[in-house]
C-alpha cells in the first residue's frame, strides 16, 4: 500500500512528471512548461518540431480507469468536429501507460480571467454571442448537446474570438462522465440538464445566455432562472435588445427560449448590426429533428411574412409547401433547400444567383419565381403556385397517359425550353417532378429552373437528381460530368414523355452504372414496339431527341418542336396544343 502511494506521489510530481513527458515525446514535441495538473491529467505548452508549432500537449495519467475510457471519448468526439470556435484535436494516441491528446494552443485567456477584471465591453459580449452561437449550432448539427460551458472553458484568444475547449460533459461523453454536481457550475447548467441529465438544444441555448449574462454583468445569474436578476438592473450599459437576447435564452420554460442559435445571431444582427453569422445549415436528418419540430422551425423562420399551409411534396432538393404571403394575400409555394445542400457558403451563393437569373425567365409554361429569402438557418425561395400535380404523381396514379395529351404535353415543354435557352439557361434537371400540370387547363409549368445548375453536390451526378435517388432522367453526358447544353434538356423532356406513355421510367437499375448502361447502348427505346397505338412517326421523334449521342439529337427545342407538329399534322390530328383543355387527376 505504501509502495502504491510513492508511486501515486511520483506520477504527480511536477519534476519527475516534467521528466518523464521530455523523455516520451522527445522524437514529437520540445517541452515548454507545465500548464496544468490535477489527480488524472497534465497539460504541457509544448512545440512541434516538426510544424515549429506550440500545441496543448495533455496526458492522461491513470490506465484502466474510468477517467481514461472519459478522456479518451472526449478525444475522439473532439476530433470528429471542425469548428474554428471549438478546440482542434491534431493527433492522440499512447505512450507507455499514458493516453493523451495533441490540441491547438490558443494564445490568450479564459473568459474566467477576463472578466476578473470587470465586465467584458459590450462589442466584445456581443461578439461572444456569435461565436459561441456558431460553435453550438454546428454541435448541434453533429447531434452533440454540449450541456455545459462554464467561463473557464471558454478561450478568448488574442482578437477576442471565443473558443470552447471542454466537450467532457456532452451527451456524447455522459455514460462515462464523473459527478457533475459543482455548485460553481450550477448557475451555467439549464435547469432541466442538473444533476447529470442529458438536455437538450434548448439547454444549450439556456448555457449561451448565462455566458453572455457573465460577460456583461460580471456576475454568474442565480441558479434559479425565476430569480434571475436583468443585466440593465446591474450595468446601466447593457442594450435592451442584448437584456432580451439573454433574458429570453435563460427563460426556466425550454420551449420560451429560442428555437435555435440563429435566432439569437439574427436578433442580435437586426438590431445592432456588423456582424455575419456562419451556422451549419444542418438538415433534418443529421439534427435529429422531428418532422414536427423542422415545421415549428419553418414557421418562426418565415415570420409574419407567410403562412405554412400544408406541404405538397419533396425530393432530392428539399421540401415544398403551400402557403399564403401575407403582404400580397395571395397562395404561392414555398421550397426550402435541404439544408446539408446549403451548409457550404459556395452553394448558398451560386442559388442566390442561379435564382437570380431563373427569375427573369417568363413564359406561360414555366413556373415564375417571386422571391428568395432564407431565415434561422434555412433558405428558401417562392414561385407561382399550381394547382394540379406533378407528371410523376399522374402516371403514379392513372397509369400510361393518352397519346394526344402527351404530345401537348411535349409542345408546350418545348416552347418552354426553348423560351428558356434563348435566356442562355439550361435547366439540367428536367424530371417527371418538374413538370407540373394544371388541374384548370391540363397545361404544363416546368419547375426548378437553374437549380440543379446552382447546387452541384459529390454524389449527385452533374447536379440530376430523381426520386429514385438514380438520375433516370438525365442524359448521359451529364452523368459522366461532360459538358452540358441545351440538348440535354432536349434528351430528358424526351424520355419524360416517354415516361408518360409507357407508365414507366424507360431506363431502370439498381445504380447509376446501370442506368447508363443501358442509355449508352443502342437503339433508343421505341415506344411504339411497346404500345400500339403510338404513330411510327412520333416515336421516331422521340427516339431522336432521346439519342445517347447529343449531336445526333434536335439542334433547338424549335426544331423538335416542328419535327413534332409535322408529324403530327401528317398523320391528320389536330394541333396537339388544342387538344384536351383539361386533366383529371
Amino acid at each position: 500500500m505504501i509502495q502504491k502511494h510513492q508511486a501515486a506521489d511520483k506520477q504527480t510530481d511536477p519534476a519527475h512528471l516534467a521528466e518523464r513527458v521530455r523523455r516520451l515525446f522527445r522524437d514529437q514535441f520540445s517541452i515548454d512548461r507545465l500548464v496544468a495538473l490535477s489527480e488524472n491529467r497534465a497539460l504541457f505548452l509544448s512545440r512541434d518540431l516538426v510544424l515549429n508549432r506550440p500545441v496543448a500537449l495533455r496526458i492522461h495519467l491513470k490506465p484502466d480507469t474510468r477517467s481514461r475510457a472519459w478522456f479518451e471519448r472526449e478525444v475522439e468526439l473532439l476530433a470528429r468536429l471542425d469548428h474554428p470556435s471549438l478546440r482542434t484535436i491534431y493527433s492522440a494516441g499512447h505512450r507507455e501507460d499514458w493516453s493523451y491528446r495533441v490540441s491547438q494552443w490558443i494564445e490568450g485567456e479564459s473568459l474566467a480571467e477576463a472578466v476578473g477584471r470587470g465586465p467584458r465591453p459590450i462589442q466584445a459580449v456581443v461578439q461572444l454571442a456569435f461565436d459561441l452561437a456558431e460553435a453550438v449550432e454546428y454541435a448541434h448539427s453533429k447531434n452533440v448537446i454540449v450541456r455545459r460551458i462554464v467561463p473557464s472553458t471558454v478561450m478568448l484568444d488574442q482578437l477576442g474570438r471565443a473558443v470552447v475547449t471542454d466537450l467532457r460533459f456532452s451527451n456524447k461523453c455522459l455514460d462515462v462522465a464523473g459527478p457533475d454536481h459543482d455548485e460553481m457550475v450550477a448557475p451555467y447548467l439549464a435547469p432541466e440538464s442538473r444533476p447529470d441529465k442529458p438536455g437538450d438544444r434548448a439547454s444549450d441555448i439556456y448555457t449561451i445566455g448565462t455566458l453572455l449574462y457573465f460577460a456583461v454583468t460580471g456576475e454568474a445569474p442565480n441558479p434559479d432562472p425565476r430569480q434571475i436578476t436583468p443585466p440593465q438592473s446591474l450595468r446601466v450599459a447593457c442594450p435592451k435588445i442584448l437584456q432580451e437576447v439573454i433574458m429570453k435564452s435563460m427563460r426556466p420554460e425550454p420551449s420560451k427560449r429560442y428555437l435555435n442559435c440563429s435566432e439569437i445571431a439574427e436578433e442580435l444582427s437586426a438590431h445592432l448590426g456588423g456582424h455575419e453569422f456562419h451556422a451549419p445549415l444542418a438538415s433534418s436528418h443529421t439534427t435529429g429533428e422531428t418532422r414536427v419540430e423542422y415545421e415549428h422551425r419553418l414557421r418562426r423562420a418565415l415570420g409574419d411574412d407567410y403562412e405554412l399551409m400544408v406541404e405538397l411534396g419533396s425530393g432530392g432538393f428539399g421540401r415544398v409547401y403551400k402557403v399564403r404571403d401575407l403582404r400580397l394575400e395571395r397562395e404561392v409555394a414555398l421550397k426550402v433547400l435541404h439544408p446539408h445542400l446549403t451548409a457550404d457558403r459556395a452553394i448558398a451563393d451560386r442559388f442566390t444567383r442561379e435564382a437570380q437569373l431563373a427569375a427573369r425567365l417568363s413564359h406561360p409554361n414555366i413556373v415564375s419565381i417571386h422571391d428568395i429569402g432564407g431565415r434561422s438557418g434555412l433558405i428558401w425561395y417562392t414561385m407561382a403556385y399550381i394547382e394540379g400535380a406533378n407528371m410523376a404523381d399522374i402516371v403514379s396514379r392513372t397509369g400510361p397517359q393518352p397519346v394526344d395529351l402527351v404530345v401537348r404535353w411535349l409542345q408546350q415543354s418545348l416552347d418552354a425550353l426553348q423560351h428558356a435557352h434563348d435566356q442562355g439557361i439550361v435547366h439540367r434537371d428536367i424530371k417527371p417532378e418538374n413538370v407540373l400540370i394544371s388541374r384548370l387547363d391540363g397545361s404544363v409549368h416546368i419547375a426548378d429552373f437553374g437549380l440543379a445548375l446552382a447546387i452541384q453536390v459529390s454524389g449527385i451526378f452533374g447536379g440530376a437528381t430523381s426520386r429514385s435517388g438514380t438520375p433516370e432522367f438525365a442524359s448521359p453526358e451529364q452523368m459522366l460530368g461532360e459538358k452540358v447544353n441545351q440538348r440535354t434538356d432536349l434528351y430528358s423532356i424526351s424520355l419524360v414523355s416517354i415516361f408518360a406513355l409507357l407508365g414507366r421510367s424507360p431506363y431502370s437499375g439498381p445504380s447509376v452504372a446501370a442506368i447508363l448502361a443501358q442509355q449508352t447502348t443502342p437503339p433508343a427505346p421505341d415506344v411504339s414496339a411497346a404500345r400500339s397505338d403510338v404513330p411510327e412517326g412520333l416515336a421516331g421523334v422521340l427516339r431522336r431527341g432521346a439519342d445517347a449521342d447529343p449531336e445526333r439529337r434536335y439542334g433547338s427545342a424549335s426544331e423538335y418542336s416542328e419535327a413534332l407538329a409535322k408529324c403530327m399534322a401528317g398523320l391528320g390530328s389536330e394541333p396537339a396544343r388544342q387538344i384536351r383543355r383539361g386533366v383529371e387527376f
